[in-house]
């Protein structure tokens, strides 16, 4: 264990045993203790008020006194009216301690806490809506605690006045009835027995937070060191691959390497998704999936609102050049029918989705069904905006949904911004040896716009598809978890939150070293992929699979430029 886990365990040690300590030695007087003699011996009744109100706000941070004692004691200790009005005055400052303790912490802190109780996300929904009734009723049942209720509401920045009002209104009526109750409680249940029932639990209390700890510094150090992330290249997830075809000739490359890092890593592609409304980046799909050697997979088309409808550079022309029946290749499925159809198949955590688009589909897949997306899908790679902050092509196309996803999705987030895949040069320096039959090389050829080699754009899409497989590697870091927030516009800014699920991918290799690597997966594509050998026995390299039907007969390939 390291050495701030040893330290952390040890001052937890202490504390735990002073305190358990000093119950052991004081038992018999805190088992007699008389907290009305006690404000009866002060020198004046407003020193005996000051000490009440301490012990309220004592109340306030640690969260260990028992409300009712405090109530019933200072009834026992004052008239009526004035032990009413001294516990009033005591829970208006204890909720305003709470409230600034909950500002405190910090929103991240108290969220993420939040979320892990029953009844976590219906406090945060209700402050989100603004339902001021229903706050109410937390405050008036007794079942929700005083001093968490109230740090949870400042934690998520509840509006002052509203949360002090309401607060008092539900508070105030049990604390007057057990302010009036005074010494009849100890008629029903002894003081000696209720202060050891609060010694026992106090002890417990402490044993548990300590064993807590320790067993929480052992998973600590156990990942140190460890990617949050998981890539494919390292589990049996499936694939689901959402792209944007038909300006940048790094989608068309990107589509290329997924075909290499599939079958080298053995991963299965459950279908791709066509994330714009251009019907012939269908075409341009189908054209370099079988390129890839991934076959005819299944094939999702967005239908909503027209998006990168136009300006396509390529997708026309691969679609007229190697699909030989143009209306069967553009022809595709409804992304969101073909989606949630594939989801409800796998288990569990059982799929990454790889995006190198607009979120459009992925929002919509949400809005059908969030419960079963958060069930099955494990993890989201997706190329969005930029670290720290800045703008990216595709946050700008759909911010909408973007937000909308960051929001919704509850598991892992790995955001590829676009300087990551900056410089990094790939395509080709010389036309390859199928130049001709290559809708690769011909994306690059028509997306550069040049007429003579070489054929080199930057590498932001391959850079997502490469790091979902392959993981942080040599070329790559995670960046601490982080809240993204997208603006109306489309910049993405990112706030440190230890307990996110959200990261931005950083790149730690020297961009000539990454060029060289993704074009070295690039100069694999449409060629037997050797996946790594157990048995050094098998050295035979596994078959391609079968070329849809549909497919142009190299030999009969037309000009592209036509």
């Amino acid at each position: 264990m390291r050495g701030s886990h040893v330290i952390g365990l040890v001052v937890r040690i202490i504390i735990a045993a002073g305190i358990i300590g000093l119950i052991v030695w004081k038992f018999d007087t805190l088992r007699n203790i008389d907290i009305p003699a006690l404000v009866a011996a002060k020198e004046n009744v407003w020193i005996a008020i000051l000490s009440i109100w301490g012990v309220y706000l004592l109340k306030a941070v640690t969260f260990v006194v028992p409300a009712s004692v405090v109530y019933i004691a200072v009834g026992m200790a004052f008239r009526p009216v004035i032990a009413i009005l001294v516990n009033s005055a005591g829970i208006l400052l204890e909720v305003c301690a709470t409230y600034l303790l909950g500002i405190l912490l910090g929103g991240p802190y108290v969220t993420h806490k939040l979320e892990q109780v029953r009844w976590g996300e219906k406090i945060l929904a209700l402050q989100k809506r603004g339902k001021l009734s229903a706050i109410f009723l937390l405050r008036l049942i007794p079942v929700f605690p005083i001093d968490i209720t109230g740090l949870l509401l400042g934690a998520v920045r509840m509006r002052f006045l509203p949360y002090l009002g309401l607060s008092l209104a539900g508070i105030l009526p049990r604390v007057i009835l057990f302010t009036l109750l005074g010494d009849r409680i100890y008629d029903l249940i002894p003081r000696q027995l209720l202060t050891l029932i609060a010694a026992v639990l106090v002890a417990l209390a402490l044993v548990v937070w300590v064993v807590r700890y320790a067993l929480k510094s052992k998973k600590k150090e156990r990942n140190f060191g460890k990617s949050a992330y998981t890539p494919l290249c390292e589990s049996d997830r499936s694939v689901i691959y959402d792209t944007a075809l038909g300006q940048e000739a790094d989608g068309a490359a990107a589509l290329a390497l997924l075909g290499v890092l599939t079958e080298q890593y053995g991963n299965r592609l459950l279908c791709i998704g066509n994330s714009t409304s251009d019907p012939y980046a269908n075409g341009a799909i189908r054209a370099i999936a079988e390129y890839a050697r991934l076959g005819a997979p299944q094939l999702a088309w967005y239908t909503g609102e027209s998006l990168l409808e136009d300006g396509s550079v390529y997708n026309q022309k691969l679609t007229k050049k190697y699909c030989k029946y143009e209306n069967s290749a553009v022809g595709a499925e409804d992304a969101e029918d073909v989606y949630l159809k594939q989801l409800r198949r796998v288990q569990e955590d059982g799929v990454t989705f790889i995006v190198t688009g607009p979120l459009n589909i992925i929002r919509r897949l949400l809005e059908a069904d969030e419960a079963l997306f958060n069930k099955k899908v494990h993890s989201i790679v997706l190329q969005a905006g930029a670290y720290p902050k800045g703008k990216e092509f595709h946050a700008q196309c759909d911010p909408e949904s973007l937000a909308y996803v960051l929001a919704h999705f509850k598991k892992r987030i790995v955001c590829v911004g676009s300087e990551v895949g900056k410089n990094v040069q790939t395509g080709y320096l010389d036309p390859p040896a199928d130049a001709e039959t290559n809708p690769v090389f011909d994306a690059y050829r028509l997306s550069t716009g040049r007429k003579q080699p070489p054929f080199m754009q930057q590498a932001w899409a391959l850079t997502a598809v490469q790091y979902a497989f392959e993981g942080d590697g040599d070329y790559y870091q995670l960046s601490k978890p982080v809240n993204i927030h997208v603006e109306a516009d489309g910049e993405v800014r990112t706030e440190k939150n230890k307990y996110a699920k959200q990261h931005y991918l950083i790149r730690t290799a020297d961009t000539a070293d990454l060029a060289a690597h993704l074009n070295a997966l690039l100069a694999q594509c449409g060629k037997p992929v050797a996946a790594p050998q157990a048995d050094e026995a098998q050295t035979e390299a596994p078959a391609a699979p079968a070329i849809a039907a549909e497919a142009a007969q190299p030999a009969q390939a037309p000009s592209i430029d036509g």
